[in-house]
């Protein structure tokens, strides 16, 4: 019970999405207008739910109950699928992304290591391409709040202004996805190492 406690204590924790991501980041001479950001929010809001559906996996409770229409059904969806992952790639192919850096993403907040940061208590606009299905970024503004340099790389920190309900609310779910998934594995790999007869 108490390990229990302990690992739904840890997820609350350490919420969050991490992952290798292409990052890119411009320092802001003035504040986005009205119009830049409701479409900035427009944008995100879209390419958030669009990640969310294609996340969404089909519920099958009995294989031998599955229909021939919904046999069709999931051929039809892998063909779309793979048109789409065609059509990413020849996208990718005319925009040149930067090199995925390790990057941690919350509602709240984005940290990702660069060899070039931006000023310390700078206004950043900061854009991450979060799936290789989707080129389009996921566009936010907020405040350079850490740099940690290092050797080689620098941790920086961009506390968001504020995101709008949507955004925020799509942005918390699939960062909530996300982290469930990673908490899983992190058990089952636990569970391995431990070997067999072992809970």
């Amino acid at each position: 019970m108490k390990q229990q406690e302990s690992e739904e204590q840890e997820e609350v924790t350490l919420l969050g999405y991490q992952g290798v991501l292409p990052v890119e980041w411009e320092r802001l001479d003035s504040p986005v207008d009205t119009a830049t950001r409701w479409r900035q929010e427009h944008d995100n809001t879209v390419l958030l739910q669009g990640l969310l559906v294609l996340d969404e996996q089909p519920k099958v409770e009995h294989e031998e109950e599955l229909s021939a229409f919904g046999q069709e059904l999931q051929r039809i969806d892998y063909k779309l699928n793979l048109v789409l992952e065609l059509l990413t790639q020849t996208l990718r192919s005319w925009r040149k992304l930067p090199e995925p850096v390790a990057v941690e993403l919350s509602v709240e907040k984005v940290i990702w290591c660069t060899a070039e940061p931006p000023p310390q208590g700078e206004p950043v606009l900061v854009k991450l391409y979060l799936s290789p299905i989707f080129p389009n970024p996921f566009v936010a503004t907020g405040k350079v709040t850490s740099v940690r340099r290092g050797e080689e790389t620098n941790r920086v920190e961009v506390r968001f202004d504020g995101l709008g309900a949507q955004v925020h609310d799509a942005l918390e779910k699939m960062v909530f996805r996300q982290h469930r998934r990673d908490v899983a594995r992190a058990r089952q790999r636990r569970r391995t190492a431990s070997g067999p007869g072992v809970s």
